[in-house]
């Protein structure tokens, strides 16, 4: 400090009792401007002073614990901090209980740009303190005003940063400004107004508060406006309500746009709030906001914008008396928690309601106990969302009814209570919803029944619906001149004539649904839909059907006439007539004779004239042109999109629409969604997926295998009967290895593709399989045996059957034998086949999804005769003519799938048999080799199938009770003709272990075959 400052200090000393005390502890009185910037000890004012600014290499450290004290009846304009107030460290006992600023005074304006604290552990008395007397006009804390985190505070006083027992008009907590505190601002006069930018947070350490009184901000007297664009917030977790902001007051608004967050609730209220409105976030671990609605404790209104949520409830209101005021809670962002959403607690008969109003997101259960009517509007040119936490929720009304005001609402919550009803709101309902109770509709009042594109196919019956209904427990009333709608929920799915929609059921006896004096409307349609009333005798049931869409006749075109104008021939040209003058002859004069003169008359010639040729002028009448007067384009009547034209297609989809019920949820989703199809390709795609054809093509495709483990028995029996087995020439040796046992074994496997056709999708298939035969000759002919075989099959469907899967596990045992005549020989052979079947049928298209599982049994038998005649040609060439005859006969038995939310099938059983000739040649030749002898082979055969009748089964759909959705399938036909190559070798070792490699080409039209054999056989 200056020495003149100094000297005037000392000039405006008024008291003091020792030299020393000058300096530690001054009282002024005088006006002045004081600045501090230096060390000093306590300060304290009992006057008028202009300013006092502590720069920010100053500091007041109270000795031992009050820094700066402005006495009751002092003033100060300003008073700024730069620096550091604080007192001394470790004072017990005399810190128990005391401030670093005490203000009883009056001050205009004070800011704090530096840090006032507590460095005392023992001190947990408040850092600024504002007594009964004091008022600050501006609070401006731009730095740090904290008690020591790490004091020990026992909780016996509630103390706080900043304390006010009198009248702070304006108190702003600025951007990176913090209190911090056991409270970080306890209120118990008046502030008119707090602004926070800054942090606000109460931290006590460990140990526990006062209850109820453990808060970023604790206000027990009144409090004007809060306004919050930073954080207010309690550290401490659970202890006695703690909460962020906790009111045993007054306030009149509460402004919120960041952060409120409390470790019990966020707001919590005690006595009376005006508004909260949050357009931040309003959280804690067990209720956003928490509010004693008895007698005048009220929090009146609460309006969010923002998020409010608690680890238990989002909103918590509780009443302990049957006086109490109104609360309006106004939702237009997200109110949620993860046990409630609202939680409201009333154990008396309350005299005022609640009324929740929401345009946003109510996401969590909604439950009540009080006694008046639990209010639900919905939103004004929005839809408000009433949902659960992760799907359908719950709200519960334990002593009244829950009423849907007005406004427009989407709810995704299940209502237990005693009455819904739905004043005159628009409620729309998406989901499967349950009303445990009665349910009524005013007439101003609209139901809406959601239509999603896609149905989920989860099996969980409160979600496997693609459209909203209501379940009623108890009776249903849905007064004259209401509205009940339709309403799609995507963009795919279209309406189409025929669709059926159960919007509401009922058990109760009283349902009265007024049917015919009820309006109806699918929203985006031109057609009608009707309702009707379906009575199983356990509950009713409205159902909306919708209708064809008008006609709509364009007015016709019409041509305007083409008038040709009139030709108009010019008037004639008349000549005028050429009149030719008369020639007129002189008379001729002779002389005189005595005879007296003979006069001649002179011979006048008339003049002739001739008439003028008057031409008449040639009028040409006009031509005057008809109008083309252009018919009318009549456009013809709207038909239903073209229907499929592929045979299993078409009888699917025409089993499905004969379903006329609606105990089905499932399957009446699945036939509305089937209404709605557009083009054939479309319609032939979704109508195979929905019939059999899957499973008849792998009964079909199981028959390769089969007859592929029965070819394998052939080739053995071939093989054994080579000559090269023994090393010399001819057809039969006669040596001891005829009378040998042989044990035998053959892995198999291959590949068939069936193309699809205009009738049927075609299908791929894959098989592999293993043999373990035995046999011995009997006598000099005969070699008898049997042979079991395993064999799996696999089978995905082509183009509409894409993505259906099937297998089939055949387990088999094949007798066999074999006859060697000179030189020709005979193989016959007889098969005995169990197949278990297992399939996965898929259907996917706008409005629905689904996926059937099948698991069923079949039986197969095959009989097989083979003739060849071996020749023996030069260069022992062995050339085979041959022919063979199988017979084949399957049956497959019923079975009913399961799953496919409405499309699993009732399937009866069904049976095929063929007959199938092969008629060929074979050539081969053994090789010596250092191995043995090797014999390679080429075949090739003609096939013919007499019996190309197509697999066929009846099926109806599972959820079909009275089998009105009945239906025949049918799979690929068989291939009439087929060309067969086989090629291979036989390696016959002198060991007795002989090895056989073989493969097998069928291929027909649109159909190949691929056979794989190995075989290994070893001589006993």
């Amino acid at each position: 400090m200056e020495k003149k400052q100094l000297s005037q200090l000392i000039s405006l000393l008024v008291a003091s009792t020792a030299a020393q005390g000058l300096l530690i502890n001054p009282a002024f009185a005088v006006p002045g401007v004081i600045t501090i910037d230096s060390a000093q000890s306590s300060m304290q004012v009992t006057g008028t002073i202009p300013e006092i600014h502590i720069t920010n290499t100053g500091s007041l450290t109270g000795s031992p614990t009050t820094a700066f004290t402005l006495s009751q009846g002092g003033t100060l304009t300003s008073l700024t901090n730069d620096g550091t107030i604080s007192d001394l460290n470790d004072n017990l006992p005399d810190s128990a209980y005391s401030r670093i600023v005490q203000i009883d005074g009056s001050i205009d304006t004070f800011t704090n740009n530096g840090l006032i604290t507590s460095t005392d552990l023992y001190n947990y008395g408040d850092i600024v303190s504002i007594g009964a007397s004091g008022s600050v006009d501006t609070f401006i804390n731009n730095g740090t005003i904290q008690n020591n985190p790490n004091g020990y505070n026992f909780g016996m006083v509630n103390a706080g940063a900043v304390d006010n027992q009198g009248h702070i008009h304006q108190l702003t907590n600025t951007t990176d400004a913090v209190i911090s505190g056991y409270l970080g601002i306890n209120n118990q006069g008046t502030i008119d107004n707090i602004t926070n930018n800054g942090l606000i947070i109460s931290n006590n350490a460990s140990f526990m508060p006062m209850p109820g009184q453990n808060g970023a901000i604790n206000n027990n007297g009144i409090i004007g406006t809060l306004y919050n664009s930073g954080t207010i917030s309690n550290g401490i977790s659970g202890f006695f309500d703690a909460g962020a902001v906790i009111n045993w007051g007054t306030i009149h608004n509460i402004v919120n746009d960041n952060v409120i967050s409390g470790s019990n609730y966020g707001i919590s209220n005690y006595g009376y709030i005006d508004t909260i409105e949050n357009n931040g976030q309003i959280s804690s671990n067990s209720s956003g906001i928490y509010a004693n609605t008895s007698g005048t404790e009220v929090v009146s209104n609460i309006i969010n914008n923002g998020t409010i949520s608690g680890g238990f409830s989002g909103i918590y209101l509780s009443s302990y008396s049957s006086q109490n005021l109104e609360t309006s809670i106004v939702n237009n962002g997200t109110l949620t928690g993860s046990g409630y959403a609202l939680y409201i607690y009333n154990d008396t008969n309350a005299s005022s309601s609640i009324t929740l109003t929401n345009s946003g997101v109510v996401s969590g259960d909604i439950y009540s106990s009080g006694s008046m009517p639990l209010v639900i509007n919905g939103g004004t040119g929005t839809t408000g969302t009433l949902t659960g936490l992760t799907g359908i929720g719950n709200i519960s009304s334990t002593r009244s009814d829950v009423v849907f005001g007005s406004g427009s609402l989407l709810l995704n919550d299940n209502v237990s209570t005693g009455r819904v009803l739905n004043d005159t709101a628009s409620l729309q309902v998406n989901n499967n919803i349950n009303i445990t109770g009665d349910y009524h509709q005013n007439a101003a009042a609209t139901l809406i029944s959601g239509i999603s594109d896609l149905v989920a196919a989860d099996g969980n019956a409160q979600s496997d619906f693609g459209y909203g209904r209501l379940n009623v427990s108890g009776n249903a009333t849905i007064d004259a001149g209401s509205s009940v709608n339709l309403l799609r929920t995507g963009n795919t799915y279209n309406f189409a004539e025929g669709q059926r929609y159960v919007v509401v059921t009922a058990g109760g006896a009283s349902t009265n649904f007024n049917t015919d004096q009820l309006n109806y409307k699918a929203v985006g349609y031109t057609g009608a839909v009707t309702g009707t009333v379906v009575d199983d005798g356990s509950s009713k049931a409205l159902v909306l059907t919708v209708g064809a869409e008008p006609v709509v006749t364009p007015p016709p075109v019409v041509t305007p006439p083409v008038v040709t104008p009139p030709v108009v021939t010019p008037p004639p040209v008349v000549t005028p007539p050429v009149v030719t003058p008369p020639v007129v002859t002189p008379p001729v004069v002779t002389p005189p004779v005595v005879t007296p003169p003979v006069v001649t008359p002179p011979v006048v010639t008339p003049p002739v004239v001739t008439p003028p040729v008057v031409t008449p002028p040639v009028v040409t009448p006009p031509v005057v042109t008809p109008p083309v007067v252009t018919p009318p384009v009549v456009t013809p009547e709207p038909t239903r999109p073209e229907l499929a034209t592929m045979p299993g297609a078409k009888a699917a989809l025409g089993g499905l629409a004969n379903y006329t019920g609606i105990a089905s949820p499932q399957l009446l989703d699945l036939y509305n969604a089937s209404l709605a199809i557009e083009g054939k390709r479309e319609a032939n795609r979704v109508g195979e997926s929905l019939s059999s054809a899957q499973n008849l093509n792998t009964s079909s495709a199981a028959t390769v295998a089969t007859s592929t483990a029965q070819a394998v028995v052939g080739a053995h029996i071939d093989a054994v009967r080579n000559p090269s087995s023994a090393g010399t020439s001819g057809v039969a040796t006669g040596d001891d290895y005829e009378s040998n046992w042989i044990v035998w074994g053959q892995p198999f496997g291959g590949y068939a593709r069936q193309d699809s056709t205009a009738d049927v999708s075609g299908y791929t298939a894959k098989f592999g399989g293993l043999i373990l035969g035995a046999d011995r000759s009997l006598g000099d002919d005969w070699r008898l045996g049997a042979a079991l075989n395993y064999s799996n099959t696999s089978v995905r469907g082509k183009d509409n059957l894409s993505g259906n899967t099937s297998t089939a596990d055949n387990y088999g045992i094949i007798g066999y034998a074999g006859y060697t005549g000179q030189p020709w020989y005979l193989n016959l052979s007889a098969g005995l086949n169990r197949q278990n079947y297992s399939s996965v049928r898929r259907a996917e298209f706008t409005g629905f999804s689904g996926s059937a599982d099948g698991k069923f049994n079949g039986q197969s038998i095959t009989l097989q005769t083979e003739f060849g005649y071996p020749f023996t040609l030069p260069t022992n060439v062995v050339l085979t003519p041959l022919a063979s005859l199988t017979y084949g006969y399957q049956h497959v038995d019923g079975y009913k799938e399961t799953g496919g939310n409405g499309m699993a099938l009732d399937v009866s059983s069904s049976h095929t048999q063929s007959v199938v000739s092969e008629i060929g040649t074979r050539v081969e030749k053994t090789f010596a080799t250092s191995m043995g002898n090797l014999t390679p082979f080429v075949q090739v055969t003609w096939l013919h199938q007499y019996d190309t009748s197509q697999a066929s089964s009846h099926a109806s759909y599972a959820a079909d009770a009275v089998g009105e959705t009945g239906f025949i399938s049918k799979g690929a036909a068989p291939v009439e003709d087929m060309a067969g190559v086989a090629i291979g070798s036989t390696l016959y070792s002198e060991n007795s272990l002989n090895l056989d490699a073989r493969y097998d080409l069928q291929a027909g039209d649109r159909y190949q075959a691929h056979t794989f054999s190995l075989r290994l056989r070893k001589m006993f």
